[in-house]
């Protein structure tokens, strides 16, 4: 009985430290704005049927993968919102937009901060300590498995991209998407855990467009956007 309570506690403590740290890093939106808990379901169990499935399917990609998936994959392991070059063109550069960017990384901050609680709430290990088979293509990590904060901010970015290029939306979504599968092309992840940080950006997404004081900094990065040209 003791050993629980103790063990109950740490966990207690973990949390509170994440969300004091998470807190102090936000800028549009809070851990305590966003019911996350009741968005997201929680990883399979570990050595349970989906679980292996899951491990399965990081063994199938890891045979089929190309070396460009696997440079593609290291060029996302710093997350970077000017990935979406790809879509939007040279123009959409740091550089060249600094409005934009100081916009993205508020965002990226307040990202952290959600998924700093959510990680250490189920603690979930690597796909490489489930199986030792999987060998991944990017640096190992040993924070929380889930959710992926790679699909979380992939999501979330794109969003906001899309508000400001809406005749770019599909493309967008297309590349941010591949962002947290990617994770698991890479053997960092496992599905379950992109899929769980896609539903959470979605969640984030809608409520940072929801802020008056988000939708006033997003009009100044649109219209720093259209003065630059990009993805015309």
């Amino acid at each position: 009985m003791r050993k629980n309570v103790l063990v109950g506690c740490a966990l207690i403590a973990i949390l509170f430290m994440a969300s004091l740290v998470s807190a102090a890093g936000s800028t549009f939106v809070k851990p305590k704005d966003v019911d996350w808990e009741s968005i997201l379901s929680g990883p399979p169990a570990p050595g349970s049927d989906e679980q292996k499935q899951e491990i399965a399917k990081l063994l199938e990609w890891q045979e089929k993968r190309t070396a460009s998936d696997v440079a593609r994959c290291k060029s996302e392991e710093d997350p970077d919102p000017f990935i979406f070059s790809d879509v939007l063109g040279d123009k959409f550069a740091e550089k060249s937009l600094p409005v934009t960017a100081t916009l993205l990384k508020q965002v990226q901050g307040d990202i952290k901060g959600f998924t700093n609680v959510a990680k250490a709430k189920w603690e979930r290990k690597r796909p490489p300590y489930a199986d030792d088979r999987i060998k991944p293509c990017v640096e190992m990590e040993e924070n929380g498995s889930y959710p992926s904060a790679h699909a979380v901010r992939g999501v979330v970015w794109t969003r906001i991209l899309a508000e400001i290029f809406p005749d770019k939306k599909d493309q967008l979504l297309k590349r941010g998407l591949l962002m947290g599968e990617d994770r698991v092309i890479a053997g960092i992840h496992f599905p379950s855990d992109v899929a769980a940080g896609q539903k959470l950006g979605d969640a984030l997404a809608d409520k940072l467009l929801a802020d008056p004081n988000f939708q006033k900094a997003l009009k100044e990065a649109k219209a720093e956007c259209e003065k630059a040209g990009v993805a015309k």
